[in-house]
Parts: C-alpha cells; sequence; structure tokens
C-alpha cells in the first residue's frame, strides 16, 4: 500500500492548467477585455498640446552690460533661471483670464454634483464642516487649472511646456495663449532690467551735474554779486513762508534747499552745509574728480542705450522655437489598445488564478477515485446518496 501524499498544485502544471480550464480562462479573458475597451470609449478623454522652447545663453549675457549686470555663466543656475521665467509667466492674472476665457472654472463648478454642495451646506449648518474662506474657491480653481499645465526640462536650455484638457479646440488655443505670455514676459523682464540700470544711472548722472553745477561759480557771482545775494534771500523768504505749511521733506522745500545751497557757495559762504558733511571740501578738488565719474558714467549710459536698441533689434535671437503649438490629433488618454491589452492580462491572469483555486480544493477534497488511486486498491462502485427522507416503497403503495 502506498503512502498518502498531500496533493499540491505545481507552476510547471500551468500549460495543463489551461487546456483543462480554457473555456473559463477564454471566457474570462474575452470579457475583461471588452470591459477595458468599452470604458476605453466611456472614460472622459484628455487632449495634450505642447510647444518646445530654447532659452539661448546669449540673453543672460551681454558683453555691453557686464559691468552692471553679471553674466551667468554655471548651466544649473542657467537652468533654474530659464524655468523660473517660465514660470513667472504664469500669474495668478494670466490664469484667471484664462480660466474665464476657456470657460474652464465655470465647467470645473458644473462638476460639484448637487447633493455634495447639500451635504456640505448641511454640514456647515451643524458644525461637522467648515467654511471655506472667502476667495478660497477661486484659488482653488486657479491651481487646478495650473495642474493642467506641464514643464518639462529636456536639457540645460530647452524646455517643453504642455497644457492638457478635455476639448482639443481648447487645449491648442490655451497653449497658443500661454506660447505667447511666456514669450512677452522673456522680453520684457529682459528689458525691465536694462532699464532699471539706466533709471540709476541717470538719476546718478543728475545728482552729479547737480554737484557739478554748484561747485563750478557762477559768472554773476563775481560780476554783480548783489544779483547773487538778491536771488538768495528771495529763496530765503519762500523757505520761511513755505515752512509754516510744509516740513522740510516737502519736494518744494528740498528744490528751494538745493538752490539756497548753491547760491550761498556762489556767494562764497559756509554756513549751510548739506547733512552729514563734516568737512567743506573746496570746488577746486571735487570738480576734477566729479568730472571723471561723470564721464564714465555717461559712456555706460550710451552703452545702455545701445544695448536697448539692439535688444528691440535681435529680440529673436534671445530664444528659439523647436515645437510650435500644435493641433492634438487623438487623446493622450486613455489609449485603446493600452486598455485592451491591460484588460486582456487582468483577464487571463484572474480567470487562470481561479483555475488553479478550483484545481486545488478539487484535489484537496475527499473523492473516491483520488482515495482508491493514492491507496493502491481497486475501486468497486460508489454508494449512492440516498436521502433519508425519502419515503420507502412499502409505504408508497399503501
Amino acid at each position: 500500500m502506498s503512502t498518502i501524499t498531500e496533493p499540491t498544485f505545481h507552476p510547471v502544471e500551468a500549460f495543463g492548467l489551461i487546456t483543462k480550464y480554457r473555456r473559463l480562462i477564454l471566457t474570462g479573458t474575452t470579457l475583461m477585455t471588452a470591459l477595458f475597451i468599452a470604458a476605453a470609449y466611456t472614460l472622459p478623454k484628455k487632449y495634450k498640446s505642447h510647444f518646445t522652447l530654447t532659452i539661448n545663453t546669449l540673453y543672460f549675457q551681454n558683453p555691453l552690460i557686464r559691468d552692471f549686470i553679471p553674466e551667468v555663466s554655471d548651466y544649473s543656475e542657467m537652468r533654474s533661471q530659464r524655468e523660473s521665467l517660465i514660470r513667472q509667466a504664469l500669474t495668478p492674472e494670466f490664469l484667471g483670464t484664462l480660466g474665464v476665457k476657456y470657460r474652464i472654472y465655470s465647467a470645473r463648478k458644473t462638476l460639484t454634483p448637487g447633493l455634495i454642495s447639500h451635504l456640505k451646506s448641511l454640514g456647515i449648518r451643524f458644525g461637522f464642516y467648515q467654511a471655506s474662506k472667502e476667495g478660497s474657491g477661486v484659488a482653488a480653481a486657479r491651481e487646478d487649472l495650473l495642474s493642467h499645465i506641464q514643464i518639462l526640462n529636456l536639457d540645460n536650455t530647452t524646455f517643453s511646456v504642455s497644457f492638457m484638457y478635455s476639448d482639443p479646440d481648447v487645449a491648442l488655443r490655451a497653449t497658443q495663449d500661454i506660447y505667447a505670455q511666456v514669450i512677452q514676459t522673456l522680453l520684457v523682464a529682459h528689458t525691465n532690467n536694462l532699464v532699471n540700470v539706466r533709471d540709476a544711472i541717470r538719476k546718478r548722472l543728475e545728482s552729479l551735474s547737480f554737484s557739478l553745477v554748484s561747485s563750478s561759480p557762477d559768472p554773476r557771482a563775481s560780476i554783480r554779486p548783489q544779483v547773487v545775494s538778491d536771488e538768495l534771500a528771495d529763496i530765503r523768504n519762500q523757505i520761511r513762508a513755505l515752512s509754516i505749511q510744509y516740513t522740510e521733506d516737502h519736494p518744494v522745500i528740498k528744490a528751494l534747499r538745493d538752490r539756497e545751497r548753491i547760491l550761498a557757495r556762489w556767494q562764497g559762504t559756509s554756513s549751510i552745509r548739506p547733512a552729514g558733511q563734516v568737512n567743506d571740501v573746496s570746488g577746486e578738488q571735487v570738480l576734477p574728480v566729479i568730472k571723471d565719474i561723470y564721464g564714465d558714467l555717461m559712456k555706460k549710459m550710451n552703452y545702455l542705450n545701445i544695448a536697448l536698441e539692439a535688444d528691440h533689434a535681435h529680440q529673436g535671437d534671445y530664444f528659439a522655437t523647436i515645437d510650435t503649438p500644435s493641433y492634438p490629433e487623438s487623446p493622450l488618454w486613455p489609449k485603446k489598445w493600452l486598455l485592451a491589452l491591460w484588460g486582456c492580462a487582468l483577464g487571463f491572469g484572474g480567470s487562470l488564478s481561479i483555475a488553479a483555486m478550483l484545481e486545488y480544493f478539487h484535489r484537496t477534497a475527499l473523492h473516491a477515485s483520488s482515495l482508491a488511486e493514492q491507496l493502491g486498491i481497486p475501486l468497486l462502485g460508489v454508494v449512492p446518496n440516498v436521502p433519508w427522507n425519502l419515503p420507502l416503497k412499502s409505504e408508497s403503495r399503501n
């Protein structure tokens, strides 16, 4: 008599299992594949439109203005600045305009079922739910809109910007608006840097020109000193009259004070000095230094004007558009072939697992044929299963 071994199932028996339960596996795989294909046609579609933009190194390097704006040569820093410039274009105002223009905000509102909003109102009434703050709905809508925009760093200089939406027309037009906004932001940011430096130099030149005028004596001071004295007295009378109504920080009083200092210096007095000045330096010593600084700044001012003219004339040299926004011909999601492949794999794997479980429980059950095979005893017959509550033949005849 052979010993009884515990029935098990081995993975090597998978082929025989497929053959035995082929109908179950075929049915399960077909049904699951059909279900996933039907889902591919019913799920909401997402279309994606994108553009690829390269920001050249010339945008960060200009030999004419390297004395004012340091050139960026580190690639990682330039990559961070490029990405930051692109993200700066996605301002809350622009996102709000985009959401209203294409009715993305209103489409988002319609997605909220009436039952959910009613439950929220009940929760607020009974204190189970806290009401959102004013303006949080707009902020949430902007965040939702921003999630549709994706910025990918392809390399140190090239970026891919895409917009995803359920309507292909809206996806294309929104991507075109984002492209125009990014280009405009790049140009405005570059021009503003130059303009800010030019304005700072211009203010410094105005201050130096005032110093030059105050350091150079007026011919009237030596030819007609009484004219200078009369003007100085008139200026002081105006200051006294205005001081009753205004403070020393008023622009008119400041201008009169500056004129008073110039006239006093021309007249040869040193009683009035600028605030914070301890030692009075003679005009003969200050004038050459001021002239040198003034001439150097004028030269740099000319360089900045040339850079601004070149900035307007050669704006296309700062960036290059590799891929323009194009119409999405097919949805990015769902992919029919991908869902069909997933359904086929899931249906086949699930059916095979069910078949393996059926085979395992079949082998572990107490079947007469299995016991005869395990014990090595011939099977003479199987006792039929007769219910105990059936009436006997004799009782049925009576």
